[in-house]
């Protein structure tokens, strides 16, 4: 009598991404299925989507860190599983006006820098002649055109703004804004 055991091949859950450097203006991942032997799958995005594709591609919509798991199941009902860490870093973006207009109709009335991403930010105004007529160290901080109390001239200054973003980095700019009376 010959006693035979039969060994069904395990599966073995295998997984790559792309792009490694997404973030919330590029959100959308493709993964890419490197199992052996597998037959079902179901992938847990992390965010709470549930796909059973053998190729998802999922856009994100917000930044954060994601454990995507990957579950397989063989022919035979074998199982493996796996995780990794997909990261969808928050943007930084900074915007910088090149005139504006201190008359008071509500409309432009002010010089200061917008975006999203920022944490710190340093402003400064100079005239031609290097004179600083404004400094503001916070987020909020507006030039509203005026020096020592007075508005001053129509003109081209100088701006040097200093932002801090989200992963700590400074970033400089150095440019021209117009203001118009």
């Amino acid at each position: 009598m010959l006693n035979l055991i039969t060994v069904y091949p395990k599966p073995i859950a295998d997984f790559s991404f792309s792009p490694d450097d997404a973030n919330v203006y590029n959100p959308e991942i493709t993964f890419s299925d490197q199992s052996i032997v597998g037959y079902l799958y179901e992938w847990n995005l992390g965010d709470g989507t549930i796909l059973n594709d053998v190729n998802p591609i999922h856009e994100y919509s917000d930044s954060g860190t994601y454990i995507v798991t990957l579950s397989i199941e063989n022919i035979y009902g074998c199982k493996d599983r796996i995780s990794k860490t997909v990261i969808i870093d928050p943007a930084y973006a900074l915007w910088i006006p090149n005139v504006f207009t201190p008359d008071g109709d509500g409309l432009n009335d002010y010089f200061f820098a917008t975006g999203f991403g920022i944490v710190e930010l340093q402003t400064m105004i100079v005239d031609r002649w290097r004179e600083l007529l404004f400094e503001g160290n916070s987020m909020s901080s507006k030039w509203d055109g005026n020096y020592k109390g007075e508005l001053v001239m129509s003109a081209v200054y100088v701006y040097k703004i200093k932002a801090k973003d989200v992963f700590g980095a400074w970033h400089d700019y150095i440019g021209k804004v117009t203001l118009i009376k």
